[in-house]
């Protein structure tokens, strides 16, 4: 990947193909086009139904650029789609044997439930002292968990924990309310909010960890499953409650969206419309996406680091540097 610009396409009717010169070609339903080059690119995000060539898969693919493609409506996943670089075959096959390894999975899931623990811990800091103190004290327990019951059950207490927290600090400020976690569909939008920035940081961890030459279907807290990327989602853990701050922080302090630019369905639930979403990906390839970067970089770097193999396949900075 060579550049930072990120290409949204939120409009039905759009198709995207190759240009000359390095380039995709975008047109738009009215006949309009607009060049990008491929080298500006560092992401690309198509929300609907978007026409496109295998071209531009290969395209994409050649220069790095993981783009992630989002459901109109329904309930269908999000699909990323990021190259798999061909070195670091020692790093996955160490990954593969990890996983498969009891204790040495239970030590890498621990390390993810601490991250989580950690980053809510750090929210919980404008909440008083006790609230911030259980956090820390859950992060003692998930270190000394036996098993992975047990580890869950830490994790799960605190999670209660945490939202108890989070509907306490939506009901002091009025305009938009969060009774429980909700998804699939989400009720209210604070829930749609939520479910949207989690979508696009697992975007996000996707090519951070395939970047760093690891599976992305090996996780280690979230167990192998054909339908998901269990090691994207274990990046997410440590990313959700910074993210659940920042929806926060744009629904009341900077007021960007409003409870009218919110669609409501008994099967889709809700969701934000045309004109919330622009200003809802401003807002997220502005600042959003660095937010949920840092703490997930973290996390793979711990991960790396606890994998410990040794020659060509060394950790190396880049490989946990900024990948969208």
């Amino acid at each position: 990947m060579s550049g930072h610009l990120a290409l949204v396409v939120d409009r039905a009717g759009a198709a995207l193909e190759t240009g000359t010169h390095e380039t995709l070609v975008l047109t738009h339903a009215d006949g309009r086009r607009e060049r990008i080059g491929l080298r500006a690119l560092g992401s690309v995000l198509l929300h609907g139904d978007v026409q496109l060539s295998t071209g531009v898969l290969q395209a994409l693919a050649a220069h790095g650029v993981p783009f992630t493609t989002l459901p109109k409506r329904g309930r269908a996943p999000a699909v990323g789609v990021a190259h798999l670089p061909h070195r670091h075959v020692r790093r996955r096959h160490q990954q593969h044997l990890a996983y498969a390894d009891p204790e040495q999975r239970l030590d890498l899931a621990r390390r993810v439930v601490c991250a989580k623990l950690e980053s809510m811990a750090e929210c919980a800091r404008q909440q008083p002292p006790e609230m911030e103190d259980a956090f820390y004290r859950a992060m003692h327990a998930a270190t000394q968990a036996p098993d992975f019951a047990a580890l869950m059950g830490v994790e799960g207490a605190a999670t209660v924990k945490y939202f108890g927290a989070l509907e306490t600090r939506y009901a002091r400020t009025g305009a938009f309310a969060f009774h429980r976690r909700s998804r699939r569909p989400p009720r209210d939008p604070v829930n749609a909010l939520m479910s949207l920035v989690y979508t696009l940081a697992q975007g996000q961890a996707t090519p951070l960890a395939v970047k760093a030459g690891l599976d992305v279907q090996i996780g280690f807290l979230h167990a192998l499953h054909p339908d998901r990327e269990s090691l994207a989602l274990d990046l997410l853990e440590p990313a959700r409650a910074v993210l659940d701050d920042w929806v926060h922080d744009l629904l009341v302090r900077q007021a960007l969206l409003k409870p009218a630019q919110f669609t409501h369905s008994p099967t889709d639930g809700v969701r934000l419309d045309a004109e919330g979403r622009a200003a809802f990906y401003a807002a997220w390839y502005r600042e959003g996406h660095r937010l949920a970067l840092k703490p997930m970089q973290r996390l793979l770097a711990q991960l790396l680091e606890a994998l410990g193999e040794a020659g060509p396949d060394d950790v190396h900075p880049e490989d946990v540097s900024e990948a969208a």
